[in-house]
C-alpha cells in the first residue's frame, strides 16, 4: 500500500513538472540548444517507465521537436559537445537515423566521434555484428559520460546473440550508471532474456525482482511478464513455486491473478501439471483478497485440467462439465472442449486387443481378473500391478492428447 501511495505522489509530481517543462519548451522550441530539449525527452522518457503514461503523446511530440531541432541548427552548434552528444542520444532514444546521416554528412569540423557515427549507423542498420569489438571498446572510452549508459546498452544487444555473457556485462553497467531510467528498465528485461539463454535461473530470477520492485508501472511491463511466464515454464522445477510467488507478491492482486493464471495455462499445455495446480491454486486464493472483481472461472479451469491426468479422472470430467462457459474466452472454451474430449476418452470403455482386456473407469478387468460367480470373493493375483500399468497408461493418454490441446491454440503459444 506504502509503495503504491508512493507511486501516486512521485506520478503526480511528474505531472505537474511535465507541464511546465512542456509549456516551456514549446514556446522555445525555435530557439533552445538541441541538448536542453533532450533532457526533456529524457525526463518523459523516464516518467513513462515509471508509470506516468500519460507523457507518451508528449515524446512523441519531442522527438519530433528535438529532430527539427537539430537538422534547422547551425553546424557550429555541434561544437557544443553537449548538443553532439545530443545528436547521439537522440538516435538511440528512438530518433529518426536519417537525422544522423545529415548531420555526420555537414559535420566538416569532425565534432561528432566519426567512430560513434560509424558504430551507430551500421547498428542502426542491422549490421551491429559487424562492430561489436568496436563498440565494446567505445563503450569503454566513453564510460562516465552522457553517451556512455546508451552505448552499453547499444553494445549488449550487439553482443547478445553471440555471446549473451559478455552482453549480461554491459546491461548491469547500464543499470548501474542509469538507475531508474528507461535505460535501466530495458538492460533489465534483456538482462533476463541473456541469463535465461545461459540457463542461469539464479540471475534471471534476481532481475526479474529487481524488473517487478522497480517497474511494474512501465507500459514495457507486459513484455516482462511473458519473459517471467516463459521463464516460470520453461524452467519449472528448476525456478520453484516459492520464487514464482515472491515475484507474484510485488504485484497489486489483479497483476499477480493475471501472471499466476498465464503461467498455469502454459505449464498445462506443456505438461507440467504440478506446476500448473499450485498456480491455478493461488489465481483462485487471489478471488477473495479482489473481492469479486477478479477472474472466478478460469483458476478452477486450469486446476481441474491440470488434474485430468490423474487417477480421479471421473471425477475430474464432471467438474469440468460444470464449469460456465459463458465467462471464458474463446481460446478458453477450446481448452476446456479438448480437456473433456481427452478424460471421457480416457473413462471410455476400451478393448485391448489380443488380452481379451478392458480399461473401466480407470480401472483394468481381465478375462483372468474379472470376478468368477462361482467363486465371489477370490483375490486375483498381479491385479494391483495390471491397475496401477492401466493408471500409467491413462496417465501417458492425457499427457499425449494435452500435448494435442498445445496445437490447437499454437497462434497463443506464438502470441507471447
Amino acid at each position: 500500500m506504502f509503495a503504491r501511495r508512493h507511486w501516486f505522489v512521485r506520478s503526480a509530481f511528474l505531472a505537474a513538472a511535465l507541464a511546465a517543462g512542456v509549456a516551456e519548451t514549446r514556446a522555445q522550441d525555435q530557439s533552445l540548444d538541441a541538448y536542453k530539449i533532450l533532457r526533456s525527452l529524457q525526463f518523459v522518457q523516464d516518467s513513462l517507465v515509471l508509470g506516468d503514461h500519460s507523457a507518451s503523446e508528449l515524446q512523441r511530440y519531442l522527438i519530433d521537436s528535438l529532430d527539427k531541432r537539430l537538422r534547422a541548427a547551425d553546424n557550429g552548434t555541434l561544437a557544443d559537445s553537449r548538443n553532439a552528444d545530443a545528436v547521439f542520444v537522440y538516435v538511440m532514444s528512438g530518433g529518426n537515423p536519417a537525422t544522423l546521416n545529415f548531420l555526420a554528412s555537414r559535420d566538416t569540423q569532425g565534432y561528432l566521434d566519426a567512430r560513434v557515427v560509424n558504430v551507430l549507423q551500421k547498428y542502426l542498420d542491422g549490421r551491429g555484428a559487424q562492430v561489436a569489438s568496436s563498440i565494446a571498446s567505445l563503450s569503454e572510452e566513453y564510460q562516465g559520460s552522457p553517451i556512455g549508459p546508451y552505448l552499453n546498452l547499444v553494445a549488449g544487444n550487439v553482443n547478445y546473440p553471440t555471446d549473451p555473457t559478455a552482453a549480461l556485462i554491459f546491461y548491469d553497467r547500464t543499470r548501474v550508471d542509469a538507475p531508474g531510467t528507461i535505460l535501466e528498465e530495458a538492460a533489465l528485461r534483456r538482462s533476463i532474456v541473456a541469463s535465461a539463454s545461459l540457463k542461469n535461473v539464479d540471475r534471471a530470477f534476481g532481475y526479474s525482482v529487481r524488473y517487478a520492485r522497480r517497474f511494474l508501472h512501465s507500459p514495457y511491463a507486459s513484455q516482462f511478464a511473458d519473459l517471467f511466464v516463459d521463464l516460470a515454464v520453461t524452467n519449472d522445477p528448476g525456478l520453484g513455486h516459492d520464487r514464482i510467488s515472491e515475484v507474484a507478491d510485488l504485484m497489486d492482486p489483479d497483476r499477480a491473478q493475471e501472471l499466476y493464471l498465464r503461467i498455469s495455462r502454459l505449464a498445462t499445455l506443456k505438461g507440467k501439471y504440478d506446476l500448473a495446480s499450485y498456480t491455478a491454486e493461488q489465481a483462485r486464493k487471489l478471488n477473495d483478497v479482489l473481492s469479486g472483481k477478479g477472474r472466478a472461472v478460469l483458476p478452477g479451469l486450469y486446476e481441474h485440467i491440470a488434474k485430468v491426468p490423474s487417477s480421479n479422472v471421473s471425477a475430474i470430467v464432471e467438474q469440468l462439465s460444470s464449469i460456465p462457459r459463458d465467462g471464458l474466452s474463446d481460446r478458453d472454451r477450446a481448452l476446456l472442449d479438448a480437456a473433456q474430449r481427452v478424460g471421457e476418452e480416457i473413462v471410455r470403455p476400451v478393448e485391448i486387443s489380443g488380452s481379451g482386456a478392458e480399461v473401466v473407469d480407470g480401472d483394468i478387468q481381465t478375462a483372468d481378473a474379472r470376478p468368477d460367480p462361482t467363486t465371489a470373493g477370490s483375490v486375483v493375483p498381479n491385479a494391483s500391478t495390471a491397475t496401477n500399468a492401466a493408471v500409467d497408461d491413462f496417465v501417458t493418454q492425457g499427457r499425449n492428447k494435452l500435448g494435442e490441446i498445445d496445437s490447437l491454440l499454437s497462434e497463443e503459444i506464438g502470441d507471447r
